[in-house]
């Protein structure tokens, strides 16, 4: 006869089923809602009180607010900074993670200590000393300004970092009995095993680059070099907001994140697992 479980298990479980439920629609809502004002008119977007759905749903709102900008434009330029970025995070990472995992150098605490105090400190507080450098370079308005201050990040680094200790090293010392240099070890043996975290670090870099607004607000001022999320601004206007032409933009800026997000969650969970057990 199967036993049953307590009571107080049961529903213990209940309980935690019904919080998960709550958090899950908190965190659904938004896009719900998003999506539900895109498909309305502006009349029905700003009526009070508002309508959870469409009376007549319609996708006028999309080809409408996409002929309102040039936001192919925006697109590319987006598309353009979070690839070079989000690349540059990985090879760059990469190389520094390696130097400081498994490489013996004077300094090699000190340089770590640094990188893990400037993983601690916001973005947003390097934005004004990094402006001043931009302007100094004559790189305002350029995709210079948009790209090279985030070639690589503190994070990046110290995830690989993470990744390489674990890292058997009597598979480098094989590579070295057969006469490999360091530079082919770590090309041919060492990153190729760090798949998980070379995706993580890309997916993760290319997403903060696809949702970027405050630095590309501060560096650019011309509509060519405007990014996606600056874009949408171009809803807003004196006598208000275009609020279902922003949703309906929105909504199209927001799927490519949720579909890279959806099939590379699982690499994405492994990754930072694997820079969390050191």
């Amino acid at each position: 006869m199967a036993r049953r479980r307590p009571r107080g298990r049961n529903r213990g479980l209940v309980a935690s089923h019904i919080v998960i439920g709550l958090a899950v629609l908190v965190m659904i809502f938004p896009l719900y809602w998003m999506l539900s004002t895109a498909l309305k008119d502006l009349q029905e977007a700003l009526a009070v009180p508002p309508t959870l759905w469409p009376t007549s749903p319609s996708l006028e709102a999309f080809p409408d607010a996409l002929s309102e900008a040039p936001f192919g434009r925006y697109v590319a330029n987006t598309v353009l900074v979070a690839s070079v970025t989000a690349v540059a995070n990985v090879f760059i990472g990469a190389m520094t993670g390696y130097g400081l995992a498994r490489g013996a150098f004077r300094g090699k605490r000190l340089v770590l200590a640094m990188i893990l105090i400037a993983a601690m400190v916001p973005s947003e507080a390097t934005f004004i000393p990094n402006y001043v450098l931009i302007r100094e370079l004559g790189w305002y308005d350029t995709y210079a300004a948009l790209i090279v201050p985030w070639l690589v990040t503190a994070f990046s680094i110290f995830l690989f970092r993470q990744s390489f200790l674990t890292f058997p090293e009597s598979l480098a010392e094989a590579g070295r009995l057969d006469g490999a240099s360091e530079w082919r070890i770590f090309w041919s043996i060492v990153f190729p095993i760090a798949r998980s975290t070379s995706l993580t670090v890309l997916i993760l870099s290319f997403l903060w680059s696809w949702n970027a607004f405050l630095w590309p607000l501060l560096v650019t001022s011309s509509t060519e070099m405007r990014t996606l999320q600056l874009g949408l601004s171009v809803f807003q206007t004196e006598g208000g907001v275009y609020v279902n032409l922003l949703m309906a933009a929105t909504t199209l800026a927001v799927i490519p994140v949720i579909v890279m997000f959806a099939i590379t969650q699982k690499y994405v969970i492994n990754g930072i697992g694997q820079g969390a057990i050191k």
